[in-house]
């Protein structure tokens, strides 16, 4: 490593002004800011960011959010609403790949990335396209992680939309301070990415060893062990504005025999993080100095990086994608409900191997293609065993939420030859059509779902919600709620007396509202008629409300390729790579084979 410490901590106020004025890419919101129960993820001084993440998470959204490490994460039972973030600068350590990996083989609900790097220059399995890479361009890092870290934070403050100054205070000290070889280091509420950073900086470089505590937690027995090493032990007392009543206090009731240094912010939460972050940054650099060694550069030992590059993905236990384990998450039973789902997917199996298949249904945003990557058309792998199933003689539906874009979107990669043969429900199958039609002209809504949008766009709550109406659909959409949230705000407006007579299913993005007759089944239905053979139905949003659940409940014949049902006799996700989404349906849509004895899902897991 060639750069000094000191070198990048010159560089800071450049990082800091540049993401300032240029912003951040809607990537790096979508990555970072998601209703739902979250993991953020990091390692060594990412470690720091991803605190500071899920306590802006938790803060301006209510959800539980963690910080972990990678280790932590790949261990971690999560529900199929939990979604993970990591942090990380260049993402090549082994644990960066760890995380997403057992995060997506356990069908984490979101992935993210942040990173220095763009999306093509990340390892495959950070940069695959099920993942949301947000990018935040910095200058190297040394040893520690200076820049990369400055960056990362910021680009999570703004991406909450927190109010930061064009500058930090911070950027205008230059520390000469030293601290002891033993120190405490006590944070306040919203602060404790602060005392992570510093535990990571010190510890890392070998000049001091750090414990963690809160202003209170110090209260409760540590205070002990203090008294009794004070001649060895500084107190790091990192204040912000918003905890200073407690913080003053606390430091105050200290001995005055204890030595105590004191990283300070008059700044508002979050800035006041991004202030001491820094200091902290400086605090270091002033005890490196002080004991001749350069943080940047402090000499790593050979077992180090043998340790760093430790293949952990070979040596860790981790769950595995598991069939039977996606139903028990739903079904309520646990672990005790195990042995009667087995047998039930060895008699679905068995079944399905002898079922003759004439057509194949498929739902279109999170299965044909990701949810976020909707508006371009389906991976070229999709497109050739759609085109394949066809060729041979295979009815194809879709199923879909979606209008004329939909049409506009098919056309462009399916031979016209074949339009006539494909089957297409537009806004939840309430309207049936062959993608030979052209769909009549865009319409308002009328009765009871002219009532649904009326009463939705009297919320008065614009910039939440997005209310789209159409002839028979309306569509409501939010850019930081998942479907599944709104789903419980649409439908208690829905209820409200006089109860209106309409349905809502939530997608991954959006909640449609249809009416009561509506629903996908219908284009199952529709092209039931014309098969020879039983009707496959594919979706990704089987669970019970979702807006697949009624096609895939509507036949036993029915698969998933991300949340499933309870059901043990439909609904199965027969996943065991890790895989979802478009990856999973071009597995499923291959083991469609024609032979002798008929057309027959043939499935290898």
């Amino acid at each position: 490593m060639k750069r000094d410490y000191n070198g990048e901590l010159r560089e800071l106020p450049s990082t800091y002004r540049d993401v300032i004025q240029s912003g951040i890419s809607d990537d790096i919101v979508k990555a970072v800011r998601v209703q739902r129960p979250m993991l953020y993820v990091g390692s060594g001084g990412a470690l720091a960011v991803a605190r500071l993440a899920a306590d802006l998470h938790t803060r301006s959204t209510g959800e539980l959010a963690l910080a972990t490490t990678p280790l932590e994460a790949a261990s971690a039972s999560l529900s199929a609403e939990t979604g993970v973030v990591l942090f990380s600068a260049r993402g090549r350590h082994p644990d960066a790949a760890l995380t997403i990996a057992t995060a997506r083989a356990r069908g984490a609900a979101h992935l993210g990335v942040v990173s220095s790097l763009p999306r093509a220059d990340l390892p495959p399995v950070l940069g695959s396209q099920d993942v949301r890479v947000g990018t935040v361009p910095t200058p190297p890092d040394g040893f520690l992680a200076t820049n990369s870290l400055l960056g990362m934070a910021l680009a999570v403050c703004l991406a909450h939309e927190a109010a930061l100054p064009q500058t930090l205070p911070a950027f205008q000290r230059r520390d000469t301070r030293s601290v002891r070889r033993s120190c405490i280091a006590l944070t306040g509420p919203g602060t404790a990415a602060v005392g992570v950073d510093i535990e990571a900086r010190f510890v890392e470089t070998g000049l001091a060893t750090v414990q963690l505590s809160d202003y209170r937690n110090l209260a409760h027995g540590r205070h002990v062990g203090l008294d009794r090493h004070l001649e060895d032990f500084t107190v790091i007392g990192v204040v912000e504005s918003g905890s200073a009543a407690i913080a003053d206090r606390t430091l105050a009731l200290l001995p005055a025999a204890v030595d105590l240094v004191e990283l300070r912010s008059e700044l508002a939460w979050p800035a006041s993080v991004l202030d001491l972050l820094v200091q902290s940054m400086h605090l270091t650099a002033a005890v490196g100095q002080e004991r001749g060694i350069d943080p940047g550069r402090p000499g790593v030992p050979t077992f180090g990086r043998r340790l760093y590059h430790l293949p952990v993905g070979k040596l860790l236990t981790t769950k595995k994608p598991d069939p039977v384990g996606r139903k028990l998450t739903g079904s309520g039973t646990g672990e005790a409900g195990r042995a009667t789902y087995e047998t039930a997917l060895g008699d679905w199996l068995k079944t399905i191997r002898r079922t003759d298949l004439g057509a194949v249904v498929l739902d279109y945003d999170g299965t044909c293609c990701a949810t976020w990557d909707r508006f371009r058309p389906p991976p070229d792998d999709v497109q050739q065993q759609i085109m394949r199933l066809l060729d041979v003689g295979i009815v194809v539906g879709f199923a879909t939420g979606r209008g004329r874009s939909l049409h506009e979107t098919t056309r462009s990669w399916l031979p016209k030859s074949l339009w006539p043969r494909v089957h297409v429900g537009l806004y939840n199958g309430t309207l049936l059509l062959r993608l030979a039609d052209d769909p009549p002209d865009a319409a308002d809504c009328e009765g009871p779902l002219a009532d649904a949008a009326d009463r939705l766009d009297a919320l008065g709550l614009p910039d939440s919600l997005l209310v789209e109406r159409r002839r028979t659909q309306i569509s409501i959409a939010s850019g930081q709620i998942p479907g599944t949230h709104l789903l419980h705000l649409v439908r208690s407006v829905l209820a409200r007396p006089p109860m209106l007579e309409c349905k809502a299913f939530a997608s991954g993005h959006s909640v449609d509202v249809v009416a009561s007759e509506g629903g996908k089944v219908a284009v199952l239905e529709s092209v039931a008629k014309e098969a020879q053979g039983a009707t496959l139905a594919i979706g990704d949003q089987g669970q019970i409300d979702g807006n697949d659940f009624a096609l895939l409940a509507a036949t036993a014949v029915s698969l998933s390729v991300d949340r499933c049902s309870a059901d043990p006799t439909r609904c199965w996700n027969l996943d065991s790579r890790g895989e979802r989404g478009p990856a999973l349906l071009v597995r499923y849509l291959k083991a469609i084979q024609t032979r002798s004895s008929g057309t027959r899902l043939v499935w290898k897991p």
